[in-house]
């Protein structure tokens, strides 16, 4: 048998996907502010990109 609990390992995808969807996003704002024509839709994207990345990497580094 094993002391480890199953419930304390913390899933690595929230991390990997946390780092993409932060990293996409800054990369989408930074292009959309840099951009002589900007739309809302997009820079809302970006900013929902950088939010659930954050969120993603809050939920890999709590504890669990």
């Amino acid at each position: 048998m094993s002391n480890l609990k199953e419930g304390g390992r913390r899933n690595k995808w929230y991390l990997i996907l946390g780092i993409l969807f932060l990293v996409y996003g800054v990369y989408r704002l930074y292009s959309h502010l840099t951009a002589e024509e900007t739309d809302n839709f997009g820079s809302v994207l970006a900013v929902g990109f950088i939010v659930f990345g954050l969120y993603d990497l809050f939920r890999y580094f709590r504890k669990v």
